[in-house]
């Protein structure tokens, strides 16, 4: 065991990891309270290295998690997170290896390794250590869950269907409004489109989107040929797996990073949808999106470019086997 002070984190079943057996090395995910976003993420990357997984929730100031000596990464996904983690960081050797998944500014060299999006780069980051940066988020959504969500959503298409876009709708941010007047318009926009291209659509609304808001949009496309995956379904994260395997272009509200990142992990073509107009950082998102030829914004025009797919969570996994010399076991501990 590591010596370590008695753990304040909290276990939660909705973050525990399903290959948490013994008997091979681990990896350990450090997750901020209520951040799912964040752990899918890390979980995401996990699943592309040799190692079992489990996770624990951090509290707002905690000691660092009990380890044993089969750890020998340590993953940090969110603000809250970072706190334990660098008290594993700053242990003496052999110690895991410490990742944090998003810009560390305080004391960034006691972290083995630092990830960041390339849009939150700021003038003072020139003063930091280097981090490893990639144009999206990692993407927490896998292969076979596509795979078994394409199944699901040609199930509900005609059989002889025609080309399919696949519609990703987010909804209000803590800038932006997304109220019923925006559903109506996004609506309008969505069925001129496919009437004009003889298109289907599938379109999947998010927690954020609001009941009135998805009723505005059902009704809008009450007369094109669609399928409609809502938050709330109990298959609502399969299905969004689906379209994006299925789909032939992607239309996505801009409100989304994550939405957006895993959009570009297909190489399909985005038309992203502006709500509102985004902070600073967002814009450069968007422009980094646009320069790699993954996006343009919606004008009507049905998109027919292709791009290699971003990988964000593979670029992250591959400069891990690097950093840990995964060829060599006793090179797993720093």
């Amino acid at each position: 065991m590591y010596p370590l002070g008695p753990t304040s984190t909290v276990p939660s079943q909705e973050f525990c990891s399903q290959n948490d057996t013994p008997g091979r090395s681990r990896c350990l995910i450090v997750s901020a309270a209520g951040k799912i976003g964040h752990h899918r993420q890390a979980v995401a990357i996990a699943r592309r290295l040799p190692f079992r997984y489990s996770a624990v929730v951090a509290e707002e100031f905690p000691l660092p998690p009990q380890l044993d000596s089969e750890t020998v990464l340590v993953i940090a996904a969110g603000r809250q997170s970072l706190t334990p983690a660098r008290a594993i960081a700053r242990l003496p050797s052999p110690r895991p290896f410490v990742l944090a998944l998003q810009p560390v500014y305080w004391r960034p060299r006691d972290f083995d390794m630092i990830w960041a999006p390339r849009h939150d780069r700021r003038w003072v980051d020139i003063a930091l250590p280097p981090r490893l940066e990639t144009i999206t988020a990692p993407s927490a959504v896998e292969a076979a869950d596509r795979e078994r969500g394409a199944a699901l959503i040609a199930a509900r298409l005609p059989e002889r269907r025609p080309r399919l876009v696949g519609v990703l709708v987010g909804g209000t941010t803590s800038r932006d409004r997304f109220g019923e007047a925006e559903a109506a318009a996004l609506g309008a926009a969505l069925a001129a489109f496919a009437a004009r291209h003889g298109c289907a659509l599938a379109v999947t609304a998010s927690r954020r989107t609001g009941a009135a808001q998805t009723a505005v949009l059902r009704a809008a496309l009450a007369a094109t040929p669609h399928t409609f995956v809502d938050a709330g379904d109990d298959d609502a994260s399969l299905a969004y797996a689906g379209i994006l395997e299925l789909s032939d272009a992607l239309i996505v509200t801009a409100d989304s990073v994550a939405m957006l990142s895993d959009a570009a992990t297909t190489g399909k073509p985005i038309l992203g949808w502006r709500i509102g107009r985004g902070k600073a950082r967002f814009e450069k998102f968007y422009s980094s999106l646009i320069a790699y030829g993954a996006m343009r914004w919606f004008a009507g025009d049905f998109p027919q470019w292709s791009y290699i797919p971003l990988d964000s969570a593979g670029v992250i996994a591959e400069a891990l086997r690097s950093r840990l010399g995964l060829s060599n076991v006793a090179a797993q501990h720093k």
